[in-house]
């Protein structure tokens, strides 16, 4: 897959992934109204997150373990320096413990669906390649 691509898809499922939660949140426990500006302001975060990511891999990181604690890093810094000053995120009990908990699910569910499609790109790769030394 791409650089552009990856990131691209990274963008895609993670906001889905937030906007899923985000409404079951708003649903269940009342935690904010799922309202257009909420949407776009999940959007303007998850774009932005993608690329901070984009810039922080590039980083010379070889280990896995350091690079999604780079990852997470780079999550809660977006979303709380977008979040906090812009009220969108009121810096108090409970809220911050219950963002920081949605950043873990939506960082291990997209990091799931990502691997997931790596590891299918990689099988239909490994398929064309098996078809064209049969020829």
């Amino acid at each position: 897959m791409s650089k552009f691509k990856f990131y691209v898809t990274m963008n895609c499922v993670s906001f889905t992934v937030l906007m899923l939660l985000f409404t079951i949140l708003s649903v269940t426990v009342g935690f904010a109204a799922v309202v257009p500006e909420a949407v776009l302001v999940l959007f303007l975060m998850t774009t932005c997150i993608a690329v901070m990511i984009s810039f922080t891999d590039r980083l010379p990181i070889s280990s896995p373990a350091l690079q999604m604690i780079v990852d997470l890093a780079d999550i809660v810094a977006v979303v709380f320096l977008i979040g906090g000053p812009t009220g969108f995120i009121p810096m108090e009990m409970p809220y911050v413990p219950i963002v920081l908990g949605m950043i873990g699910v939506v960082y291990l569910a997209t990091f799931g669906v990502l691997v997931i499609k790596n590891k299918a790109d990689a099988e239909d790769i490994n398929k064309q390649i098996k078809k064209m030394k049969r020829k």
